[in-house]
């Protein structure tokens, strides 16, 4: 007979146990450091999502990973290398210093903090940008007086840059603005110094320009924009400098997206030839000199704005328009001019202050639903809703009619009592509402947070301390 197998006990000495930390090493003789056994690949990837002065600093662990930062391409960025110990002539240095070590390709670049008394230090670091391969490069230099930086001609004529964001600074005269930014696909210019002529040179050597926005940039005059490839523009003046004439936007078959600033909007006369797929307009104002194809016009020596419904723009899904509730007259026209999106998906409202005739009582119950009511409209929001009788009607209307709406947010200027809102609510009469999933939701202005709409970059926003 085989004698019993005798069964071992869990955890008998016999029975080998595994040591503690194996992986780690149980005492600083037997620790295994796991970071070095990973490859130069693998590391680089890692030190690649730190911060830029995180990934320099790992070259003091060893000399594998001295040079390891250097195998990326380089994103740096001004901001993260200042600090309390370095003053601006330090700062200048140290991201000087970093270029000029760092063998490229340099994918971004952004300069925000640097004084223009060093100006041919940041001469030099540009011209060092360049022959490393920048693909996108932001340069503000903030308010410093009058001095405004002047950008170098190896900027403008950089192949590789894809992305260019210039804020005070000026672009002098050059032949090279003729052949300028010849692969750029992004441009903003802010607070830039600029003429028609000038600006027009720039943008007719970007045939891959895709990008556009002009901020508070002075001296234009009448501005002709003619971009095969466009896709975004937006213009906005805060009446930091004069204010341009007129804009024609005479060739952009691309254009999907046109914004004008709220404070430009009725100051500048517009006209765009073919609208064939804009989907984002905003802000639209019933006082501005606009001309949209044949859908709207208005004579710049009449006050009255001529709608065509029957072209009307399918494509617009998202629309920033300004209202006046107070003025009969600009109500019955937003009527008139809100039929013309029958594809309307998004509608943002800001009220204005207006004066004119005073509105009828009830308009809106006679109006007929907007076409979008059916299966586009999803979302509205109002900004200063105040609660007068015109912008509830006006509230109430939407609410009746709009099918697929999933959300209203009015947003008030004065904070009232819940008595006030529990008025609102009533008077909009949401147990009729037309869609089930509707929302309303009252948001006061303090707790509403304005970058993160849409339109924030457009806001009317007063000077520091005025």
């Amino acid at each position: 007979m085989r004698p019993p197998s005798r069964r071992r006990r869990v955890g008998a000495p016999s029975d080998p146990q595994p040591e503690p930390n194996s992986l780690c090493g149980s005492s600083d003789q037997n620790r295994t450091d796991l970071i070095s056994h990973l490859p130069d690949c693998v590391l680089s990837s890692i030190i690649s999502l730190l911060p830029i002065r995180d990934s320099i600093r790992t070259s003091i662990f060893s000399s594998r990973f001295r040079h390891l930062w250097k195998q990326n391409p380089l994103h740096l960025d001004d901001s993260t290398i200042k600090s309390d110990q370095l003053d601006a002539y330090e700062t200048s240095q140290a991201v000087s210093r970093i270029a000029s070590v760092h063998p490229g390709p340099i994918h971004s670049f952004r300069v925000s903090q640097f004084d223009l008394e060093f100006r041919r230090e940041v001469d030099d670091l540009v011209e060092t940008l360049t022959g490393k391969g920048i693909r996108e490069l932001s340069l503000g230099f903030g308010y410093q007086g009058r001095l405004r930086y002047r950008l170098p001609s190896s900027v403008l004529q950089c192949p590789t840059l894809r992305k260019v964001s210039l804020s005070d600074c000026f672009i002098p005269p050059s032949p090279v603005v003729n052949s300028s930014f010849p692969n750029l696909r992004e441009l903003t210019l802010e607070f830039v110094f600029l003429w028609d002529d000038l600006l027009h040179c720039i943008l007719k050597s970007c045939a891959q320009l895709e990008v556009l926005q002009l901020m508070n940039c002075s001296g234009l005059q009448y501005v002709r924009l003619s971009c095969a490839k466009l896709q975004k523009l937006t213009i906005h003046e805060e009446g930091y400098g004069s204010h341009a004439k007129e804009v024609v936007i005479e060739n952009a078959p691309e254009l999907r997206s046109l914004r004008f600033g709220e404070s430009t909007v009725d100051c500048i006369r517009f006209s765009v030839q073919h609208v064939q797929k804009l989907e984002v307009l905003g802000f639209f104002s019933m006082n501005a000199n606009m001309r949209f194809g044949n859908t709207f016009s208005k004579s710049y020596n009449q006050y009255e704005m001529s709608v065509n419904r029957s072209v009307g723009l399918p494509t617009v899904k998202r629309l920033a328009i300004l209202v006046g509730f107070a003025d009969g007259f600009k109500r019955s026209l937003l009527s008139s001019v809100l039929r013309c999106f029958p594809c309307l998906e998004t509608l943002d409202i800001k009220c204005i202050k207006s004066i004119g005739p005073a509105p009828d009582i009830g308009f809106w119950e006679q109006q007929a639903p907007f076409g979008f009511f059916e299966q586009h409209l999803k979302s509205v929001t109002m900004v200063n809703f105040s609660g007068m009788r015109t912008e509830v009607e006006f509230v109430k209307f939407f609410v009746q009619h709009g099918r697929v709406l999933k959300r209203i947010t009015l947003i008030y200027k004065h904070k009232p009592s819940a008595t006030w809102q529990k008025t609102k609510r009533r008077e909009l009469r949401l147990k009729n509402r037309a869609s089930m999933y509707l929302e309303v939701v009252f948001v006061h202005k303090s707790d509403f947070d304005p970058d993160s709409c849409a339109w924030a970059p457009l806001f009317h926003r007063p000077l520091p301390g005025a």
